[in-house]
């Protein structure tokens, strides 16, 4: 009876020890770089200019955004998703809702519908080199992304970020056609800084737009 018990306590023991080591060799998959917890909020300073040389019209405007998660809910899907206020300051210094966007993800992508344009994110697992379509799920031309600097330290906008990963685009811009694109995604925080400028430049002049946002504060609420 003795050495039955002894055989099992041993069997228990390493039946424990093997889920020990299962577990702390379970891979990291980057879902980190994607939290959605209803009440965190991130606030950036964004910066946009426009220009159309040949109607010879140009503009630039800069301001605080506030993103704030205000929800949780499952989608027509199933899955989780989660409802973003996005605020401006009026001429008082007060927060207003000036749109709403959703955003979901699932063991293999994470998805922000913005302004009813439904992109990928990030692709799991969050690894250097991978690619994919960030308007695999709607109309606009294919816009091909990568991985790059997967887990590097990284500040701005006076913050500093122990690990982060930059989402850009692989496609060089040529003698007319600019279009860079640039996410980074800060690890328990969330996007934070973009930059986006598509440019058409031809013989009579420039047109196109960019925008450069940086995340300046961050936390719950």
């Amino acid at each position: 009876m003795r050495n039955l018990t002894l055989t099992a306590l041993t069997l228990l023991a390493l039946a424990l020890a093997g889920c020990k080591k299962e577990e702390a060799e379970r891979p990291d998959l980057g879902y980190g770089y994607f939290p959605r917890t209803v009440g965190s909020f991130i606030v950036y300073q964004v910066d946009s200019m426009w220009v159309d040389e040949p109607a010879q019209v140009q503009g630039s405007v800069s301001y605080l955004l506030k993103e704030k998660v205000v929800e949780e809910y499952l989608d027509p899907a199933g899955r989780k998703a989660w409802r973003i206020h996005r605020f401006v300051l009026d001429p008082d210094s007060n927060w207003v809702i000036r749109d709403v966007w959703t955003s979901t993800w699932d063991e293999i992508a994470a998805e922000v519908t913005e302004e009813n344009m439904r992109r990928q994110k990030l692709s799991f697992p969050v690894r250097e080199g991978r690619r994919w379509d960030i308007n695999v799920y709607n109309i606009a031309d294919e816009l091909e992304v990568a991985f790059r600097e997967v887990g590097s330290a990284w500040s701005g906008g006076g913050l500093g970020y122990d690990r982060t990963v930059l989402v850009k685009s692989t496609v060089p811009p040529n003698a007319v056609i600019t279009n860079n694109f640039e996410e980074r995604w800060a690890h328990g925080v969330g996007m934070v800084s973009k930059y986006w400028e598509e440019m058409n430049s031809q013989v009579d002049g420039d047109t196109g737009w960019r925008l450069d946002m940086v995340a300046v504060q961050h936390g719950t609420e």
